[in-house]
């Protein structure tokens, strides 16, 4: 498989980054679909989707071993295997999905304090919200891109991120009384 991902990726340099970027992160991603699907083969078939959406998208990733490429590893993984729950179960909802590990590994990637508050308001929201807006925030998205990794529409991308917005401004203005 890792051949075919290679084949979405322009550059020798990108490739061999994501060639380790391959062998850091597909076992956490198989563990993350894992604790959604619970199913080997249901799980693979949500790592391959994520590993193709991260192909497509591999040019906005910087060093392959930050906290923010892991995070974003977490996210569109999760994301992928929520896809195929829905198409194999035809349930919409899902509560089973992220462990502890994103929201202390994203904490502390900065040292920027009022950063800081902001991304951990962020990941108080919801996470229909929090995955938009920390993929807009963090890593600069534009809403149809984010709509191509999470498998939303545009306008669906832009929908989640007013109101997660709206939640951020609420929970700001509460600090400040």
């Amino acid at each position: 498989m890792l051949q075919i991902y290679l084949t979405l990726i322009d550059t020798d340099e990108e490739k061999q980054k994501f060639i380790v970027f391959y062998e850091q992160y597909r076992k956490l991603m198989f563990y993350i679909a894992k604790e959604i699907l619970k199913e080997d083969q249901l799980s693979e078939d949500a790592v391959q989707e994520a590993f193709l959406r991260i192909a497509k998208n591999f040019h906005k990733i910087g060093s392959v071993t930050s906290h923010k490429t892991k995070a974003f590893a977490v996210i569109i993984t999760r994301n992928a295997a929520i896809d195929v729950y829905n198409k194999e179960k035809k349930i919409v909802e899902i509560n089973q999905y992220l462990s502890e590990s994103i929201e202390t590994d994203c904490e502390s990637f900065t040292e920027n304090t009022s950063y800081e508050k902001l991304l951990g308001y962020i990941l108080e929201l919801p996470e229909i919200y929090r995955d938009v807006l920390y993929l807009n925030l963090v890593y600069d998205y534009q809403f149809n891109e984010i709509a191509n990794l999470l498998g939303i529409s545009a306008e669906n991308a832009r929908k989640r991120a007013q109101r997660g917005k709206k939640m951020l401004q609420k929970k700001i203005n509460e600090e400040l009384i």
